[in-house]
């Protein structure tokens, strides 16, 4: 007789702020804000949970470290986190001016990620994992879930929808125009939530391969630790999920030797069709559009049905490595990278140069990104770029510190 597997999310009594502060308290990672913003936030709010992921202006030492679990305490303390009494599902919805999501929170066994049916598709590197994972015994928190996805399921929307059809417990907008709505599956509904979870084989990390990975070695470091044998995570269909296209800018192209020899080779590329157009900046599936030394968009459809790669997969196989010698797109000082979610005049000023080459990328898709995950292939760094962008502090998963 076969064991059914766990379900690849489970309930769990998170930490959350109370609702009079939950938009006080939940905040953009530390990462994202220039000095001044950051300052500027710690000055004005003291609720904001920045006080906790920067409580000494330094987080990234062991002694930051431990004190990012002492600055936590300090919020249990004045009850600005509330400890839940009760495991259950959080149902987390964003809606903003790219779209609207809406996602399962619970706790993802390691244990599954280890056996692979949590999908990936991309690689991680080994110190950030260290780092990460030195980080988690530490503190013993997450404070964000990892985004997941699933294959759209009618069972699993009709679940939800029992939830959010009921009082929600969180309902804010924040300054960048996004909403959030979070509710807690109670009693009947959180049952039928985990019936339709128990069925699901696997699911897509959207987001967050080295929290993924670095969970995983924590459990490995410490296997008497077994409340950490899971890290927080968000599951959305993957219909849901919002690509942008993740761009590269190749820079300092005069100092290459046969250059014009070499954007003669990239024209003939097998597959391609080229179009002449000036000045695009959103192109459509299946083309790349090219600023700079080159203007004009490659359609690469042809190409990518023969290879059966993606366009960030195509771009780095048969461009950048073997025609401009960029064989570790990771650390190369040539090549840049610019996020799908900048603004479209900043983003025409910065593809825009005599001397680079830059290559306006088209979204990925979740269709995609599956695909690339089934077949255990790994993409080129920055290859997406997706929303749903999660808050710091919403909700928290305490297992504790290893020691």
């Amino acid at each position: 007789m076969t064991t059914k597997p766990a379900p690849l999310l489970q309930p769990f009594a998170g930490v959350l702020p109370p609702p009079d502060k939950a938009h006080l308290v939940a905040t953009r990672s530390y990462l994202t804000y220039s000095d001044y913003e950051l300052q500027d936030k710690l000055s004005r709010n003291p609720f904001s949970y920045l006080h906790v992921i920067h409580p000494e202006g330094d987080a990234r030492g062991t002694d930051g470290m431990r004190s990012i679990r002492a600055a936590y305490e300090i919020f249990l303390a004045k009850a600005w986190l509330l400890a839940d009494t009760e495991p259950t599902y959080y149902v987390l919805r964003q809606t903003g001016p790219l779209g609207t999501c809406t996602g399962i929170i619970g706790l993802v066994p390691t244990a599954a990620a280890m056996a692979g049916r949590i999908k990936v598709h991309e690689s991680t590197l080994s110190d950030r994992e260290a780092l990460f994972a030195s980080y988690l015994g530490d503190v013993g928190l997450n404070a964000e879930p990892t985004l997941l996805a699933h294959v759209p399921d009618a069972a699993m929307d009709a679940a939800v929808a029992a939830v959010v059809n009921g009082p929600f417990d969180f309902d804010f907008t924040t300054a960048d125009g996004v909403r959030h709505t979070l509710w807690r599956a109670r009693g009947t509904n959180r049952e039928a939530l985990a019936e339709v979870l128990g069925g699901m084989d696997a699911l897509y990390i959207a987001d967050g391969h080295h929290r993924v990975a670095s969970s995983i070695r924590m459990a490995q470091a410490h296997p008497e630790h077994t409340a950490s044998h899971a890290f927080m995570a968000i599951a959305v269909p993957g219909d849901q999920l919002i690509f942008r296209g993740y761009h590269r800018v190749l820079k300092a192209l005069s100092a290459l030797p046969d250059l014009a020899e070499r954007l003669s080779r990239m024209r003939a590329l097998d597959g391609v069709r080229w179009e002449t157009a000036d000045g695009i900046l959103t192109p459509a599936a299946g083309q790349i559009a090219l600023r700079g030394l080159e203007e004009g968009v490659m359609d690469i459809r042809e190409a990518m049905e023969a290879t059966g790669l993606t366009a960030a997969e195509w771009l780095q196989e048969a461009v950048l490595r073997p025609i401009f010698g960029v064989q570790e797109p990771r650390t190369d000082r040539r090549l840049d990278y610019i996020a799908g979610d900048l603004e479209i005049t900043d983003l025409d000023k910065a593809t825009a140069g005599a001397d680079q080459l830059s290559f306006i990328m088209p979204p990925m898709t979740f269709e995609g990104l599956k695909a690339v995950a089934d077949d255990g292939r790994h993409l080129p760094p920055k290859s997406t770029w997706i929303a749903p962008k999660l808050r710091s502090g919403l909700t928290l998963f305490d297992f504790g510190p290893a020691s």
